[in-house]
């Protein structure tokens, strides 16, 4: 027994997570395709790990996708609501400021008017 499994670990050559979706998906070029179908046929693990991705029921991933973009939907809804209602900092400070500058311009338009009318 621990023959086989030191023979199944030593294997440098199955098929990677990625080579066996993009098989399953069609994302192969030919040459790619068929070095995929030879490692399926030479491993009798990586042809039922191919055998079952094809059997997943699809109604389950559509389920779970649509659930990971409700989700995600609702956790863009919070942080846009965030955003919104986002108070200014020192609200205070930027009246005052406001003021300042305000109260600055009539007086330089003051100054300016009297030094006009007065030469």
């Amino acid at each position: 027994m621990s023959d086989n499994l030191l023979d199944i670990l030593q294997q440098r050559d199955d098929l990677t997570e990625q080579e066996l979706l993009n098989y399953l998906q069609g994302n192969l070029t030919p040459e790619e395709r068929r070095a995929v179908e030879e490692k399926l046929a030479d491993s009798e693990m990586m042809s039922d790990a191919e055998e079952g991705l094809r059997m997943a029921d699809a109604a389950k991933t559509t389920f779970a996708v649509n659930d990971i973009n409700r989700k995600l939907a609702q956790q863009l809804q919070q942080q846009r609501r965030k955003r919104k209602h986002k108070p200014i900092p020192n609200l205070s400070l930027v009246i005052i400021s406001t003021f300042l500058v305000l109260v600055l311009i009539v007086l330089a338009y003051l100054v300016i008017h009297k030094m006009r009318n007065g030469q």
